[in-house]
């Protein structure tokens, strides 16, 4: 598949690849809808997040700074947000079944989020993925109101100056080449350190504005599709 008249996905030159290093972000790409939004939209006031896109899209907000200040008006238990999650958010097609082909093919796979440590395990938990690694931030929910907890990313990136998720990517590895499965903004920098990029949504418009290649995907099937013709050809 070509995207602007090359080859779509791959950041270099083709070269015998066994295993990738498969990272994955949680809301909107594991699931079908973000989490985020469905306990903002429910529990919260969502103008706030609507009112900082443009912001945060232009780089003049941080994601951090705006889910800060949406979340301070989220008022709700942990159990009322899992609850909300379990009812609404979904499972993107072929995820459960994609994890186990990439894991009898000697894939590494990791989960990075800028989402909710409680959310995420819950639902790897519901999922029979409760060993699957993640990295992601967390929040502690209660009726009057939500304190978000950052995970230490360490210093500021230098190319979008904010702990982004370079930081965990960098930490995990190795000499593997990636393959990132991305949607959101906050996957816009960490996929430039990816050899192959699967995106869909804002991440995809995003992408094909800039010119930069990537595969377009609905579902984990397709994910796993372009891997195998990857791979193929050099079986481990």
């Amino acid at each position: 598949m070509l995207v602007g008249g090359r080859r779509s996905g791959l950041w270099y030159h083709p070269a015998p690849v066994r295993r990738f290093l498969i990272a994955i972000d949680f809301d909107g790409t594991i699931t079908q809808h973000d989490t985020l939004h469905l306990i903002v939209d429910r529990f919260g006031d969502r103008s706030v997040w609507d009112r900082l896109t443009p912001d945060v899209i232009a780089g003049r907000v941080s994601v951090e700074e705006a889910m800060q200040a949406e979340f301070a008006t989220v008022r709700a238990t942990p159990d009322q947000v899992l609850e909300l999650v379990r009812a609404r958010a979904g499972v993107r097609a072929g995820f459960v079944e994609f994890i186990a082909w990439a894991r009898a093919r000697g894939h590494d796979v990791r989960v990075l989020s800028n989402g909710f440590r409680i959310v995420i395990d819950d639902t790897l938990t519901r999922l029979g993925l409760a060993d699957l690694p993640f990295d992601s931030h967390d929040a502690e929910f209660s009726a009057v109101g939500t304190r978000l907890v950052w995970t230490a990313r360490g210093e500021r990136c230098a190319l979008c100056n904010r702990p982004c998720k370079r930081f965990d990517l960098a930490a995990v590895r190795g000499d593997l080449p990636v393959a990132y499965v991305g949607d959101g903004v906050s996957d816009r920098c960490v996929c430039g350190a990816a050899d192959v990029v699967f995106a869909r949504a804002e991440l995809a418009d995003w992408l094909r504005d800039a010119g930069r290649p990537f595969v377009p995907f609905d579902s984990f099937g397709q994910v796993r599709a372009h891997l195998e013709q990857l791979t193929k050809v050099y079986p481990g």
